[in-house]
């Protein structure tokens, strides 16, 4: 069968060179297909806006730590889940300059504290694989908050100081959790001596007892982000501020849930939850129902408000919308309560590309001192995959959108 000249041209050229023109073609032509899965709304228009010469997808600092934390969410003592994403926070926006010792934190010593309890496999279940855990966390926390005031306060001797005493503590191989070796003195968790030109910061104070069903306490603040306060109405960005502690739920009411959205917009909004015996469930709402209400705002404006109500006595929640990959990003606003006088709002995108049509808006952990939501934002492909990225793995699918339940 005869062949064109660019065929015959095709077979003569050897197979490395064939595949070169086609990922040189590709580079030139478009941007390599990227798995938006985990990514922050702010991260995949950070990429989005780039157009097809980015290559290189931007990613905030400590990006793969959150999403092991995450991955370890129903694992992990809930105090060391909180105190890990305070240390994420300290990331400057994507693209902003990040100090040396700030980028080791987040890119090295966090996940590696994070890997090595994953893999130090039944010990990380146990009361002292737990304590371990937080007692590293906390020192994170700590340092980090001193590498925060430090490049607040242009203080390079104090970097030198805290960067020293990173390389001591936390750069050696490790297989699994910071476990005592056989005939040391030492009690377990206790870190071995830091070199005299990098003394160990002081840990922070010891949290509040908090109540049998809720072992932990809320999580700290760093840097920017302002203090939690209990009570009012708080806004939470992805970026700045994502996190408020709202006071524990009243058993006879649990926490609600009420999405705002422009009319017309097709939205599935939804909540799984994890009960303290690890039980998983669902509560669900969508905009094309009757649960939906319709409202007049501002000037004749028309806003649909979808409402789910989760169950009191939970451990951990999130909050996950999905919309149709059709039509152009949507805005919308999340407002979570546990009483009336105490108000969460986490404003938020629906991408609604393909790939990213399920966003998980927020998360919430019960703790003894009452309730933590954060903004997350972040975009799945589907319902199972943003379920598997928050550690709610104890559930059976009938397909990837559909719990049975």
């Amino acid at each position: 069968m005869p062949r064109t000249p660019r065929e015959v041209a095709r077979a003569l050229l050897p197979t490395s060179a064939s595949v070169a023109v086609r990922e040189a073609r590709g580079i030139l032509g478009r941007r390599p297909k990227i798995d938006p899965s985990g990514w922050t709304t702010g991260e995949l228009a950070a990429y989005l806006s780039g157009g097809r010469s980015r290559l290189v997808p931007p990613r905030r600092a400590g990006h793969e730590a959150v999403r092991l934390t995450n991955s370890l969410d129903g694992t992990l003592p809930v105090e060391a889940v909180l105190l890990a994403r305070a240390v994420a926070d300290a990331a400057p926006p994507v693209g902003q300059e990040i100090g040396s010792a700030l980028q080791q934190i987040l890119e090295r010593y966090l996940p590696d504290t994070l890997l090595a309890f994953r893999n130090s496999g039944s010990v990380a279940a146990t009361p002292q694989g737990h304590r371990l855990i937080v007692e590293q966390m906390r020192l994170l926390h700590q340092v980090t908050r001193d590498v925060a005031r430090a490049q607040a306060e242009h203080d390079d001797r104090e970097l030198r100081v805290q960067e020293a005493f990173l390389h001591a503590r936390f750069d050696r191989p490790r297989n699994g959790l910071d476990l005592p070796l056989a005939g040391d003195p030492r009690p377990a968790g206790m870190p071995p001596p830091a070199a005299p030109s990098a003394p160990s910061p002081a840990a922070p104070s010891a949290p509040s007892p908090a109540a049998p069903s809720a072992p932990s306490p809320a999580a700290p603040h760093l840097g920017s982000n302002p203090p939690m306060g209990v009570g009012a109405h708080h806004r939470l960005t992805e970026e700045s501020g994502p996190t408020a502690l709202l006071p524990p739920a009243d058993p006879k009411l649990g926490i609600s849930g009420r999405l705002a959205l422009p009319t017309g917009l097709a939205v599935t909004m939804g909540a799984v939850f994890e009960r303290h015996t690890g039980a998983v469930g669902f509560v669900t709402a969508t905009s094309r129902r009757w649960q939906a209400r319709r409202r007049q705002r501002g000037f004749g404006s028309a806003q649909v408000d979808v409402q789910v109500i989760l169950p009191p006595r939970i451990r951990r929640f999130a909050v996950i919308a999905s919309a149709r990959p059709t039509g152009p990003a949507a805005e919308v606003v999340l407002f979570l309560g546990t009483r009336a006088d105490s108000t969460a709002e986490c404003p938020s995108t629906l991408v609604r590309r393909s790939g990213a049509t399920t966003t998980v808006i927020a998360s919430g952990h019960l703790t003894g001192e009452g309730l933590v939501v954060r903004n997350e934002s972040m975009v799945y492909p589907t319902l199972r995959a943003a379920c598997d990225g928050f550690d709610y793995r104890r559930v059976t699918w009938l397909s990837d959108d559909t719990p049975a339940v």
